[in-house]
């Protein structure tokens, strides 16, 4: 390993004290008091104590001190399952929040004061100790980290006033994403908004000559409107490198050299966990058999974007059938969809395209920017780029 001048070689256990979690019984949870922080509360380096809240009596707050959390500590997650990131998550708890307990799998991190917290923070979400962190070996199927495993993690050190540097840098692009996030959420929370107002006929747009629209809308059954049916299933075994997207149940699942639907069609899934999901396809795409088609390409009164957004705000769970593998049938013909005039139709697809175009461009903005800061660590984190202390 090369190590940049000022820099040193060590494990974590030259920046962090370790507190594993207490085992709390689950016959003194209270229906209030002070939170218990587990792993569930700490999913994708975030924290919710919404997610199974558990409570314990206010009383241990002294009695177990040794395992009480407050805002601005680190914790991580220790326990998830093997093959998969879903442990290893690193918060640090809001200033906002409140004090908590430390469950058992759940850890606390002390910053030693050779390490600043926020640097440690994020060399703890970088790829240089999760890469390592995931390929410890544990069970058949539970994977659990052990305190040692983690005080003996390899990495090399900066000096204090660089980590602090460095925080500051990484801090900037954690701005620019939560800022991000909030625009994201605000748009599609908007939107929401706006298909609960045009597609329930509570807010009316103008028409071409600046006029609000005002003729009454017309419940009519889904089969009326469409051709409903099950194209033939493809198997993952004939799919290709290149050739036409092919839709499963979530979204695109590969190539095909064949297509079954030149133009863009509503797929309903009809299978499954993700049964009466709506999906719009993209031309020229083969759609697997566990969907059911709604195909308006032969109905000139309606529009087809419309038909996919109130097909979206629809409530089709009242169709599905089955309880170990729930199933959407033919009967979805006998939805009744509340119908305005072509051209309502027409204006109301306008605005909400409009809506899903800037949440995409926020989606796409995000994820630059993540990868963005992904790559800055990396290079931050083992010196190949340096700041000035």
């Amino acid at each position: 390993m090369q190590v940049p001048e000022g820099w040193k070689i060590a494990t974590l256990n030259n920046l962090v004290d370790i507190v594993m979690g207490f085992a709390f019984k689950s016959t003194d949870f209270t229906q209030d008091g002070i939170p218990l922080l587990r792993m569930g509360n700490l999913y994708q380096n975030t924290l919710d104590f919404d997610r199974s809240p558990v409570f314990l009596p206010e009383s241990y707050r002294e009695e177990y001190n040794k395992f009480l959390v407050k805002p601005g500590d680190l914790v991580m997650s220790m326990t998830g399952t093997m093959g998969k990131r879903d442990y290893g998550f690193t918060v640090k708890i809001p200033i906002n929040a409140p004090d908590s307990l430390l469950n058992q799998r759940v850890v606390k991190l002390i910053p030693k004061k050779s390490a600043h917290s926020e640097y440690l923070l994020n060399l703890l979400r970088s790829e240089l100790i999760l890469s390592r962190l995931y390929s410890f070996p544990g069970g058949t199927k539970q994977a659990n980290l052990s305190a040692k495993q983690l005080q003996n993690l390899p990495t090399i050190i900066p000096p204090l006033s660089e980590q602090q540097k460095i925080a500051q840098i990484l801090s900037t692009w954690d701005q620019a994403i939560t800022a991000t996030e909030q625009l994201l959420t605000n748009s599609q929370q908007q939107k929401k908004a706006l298909m609960q107002q045009l597609l329930t006929g509570k807010k009316r747009l103008l028409d071409d000559k600046r006029q609000r629209f005002s003729k009454e809308w017309s419940l009519q059954r889904l089969g009326e409107l469409a051709k409903i049916y099950q194209p033939k299933t493809i198997s993952q075994s004939v799919l290709t490198e290149t050739g036409y997207p092919v839709y499963g149940a979530n979204g695109i699942i590969g190539l095909y050299s064949e297509y079954n639907h030149a133009t863009e069609q509503i797929a309903v899934t009809c299978r499954g966990s993700t049964c009466g999901v709506v999906n719009l396809t993209q031309p020229k795409s083969w759609i697997t058999g566990n969907a059911m088609v709604v195909n308006v390409d032969e109905n000139n009164n309606l529009n087809k974007k419309f038909l996919f957004y109130m097909l979206c705000y629809s409530d089709l769970n009242y169709l599905i059938t089955g309880s170990g593998q729930p199933q959407l049938t033919g009967n979805i013909k006998i939805h009744l969809v509340s119908m305005p005039g072509v051209e309502e139709q027409e204006k109301i697809a306008t605005v909400l395209t409009a809506a899903d175009k800037e949440i995409t461009t926020l989606e796409q903005k995000l994820e630059h920017l993540k990868q963005e800061k992904k790559s800055l660590m990396q290079q931050l984190l083992t010196g190949k780029r340096r700041v000035q202390a």
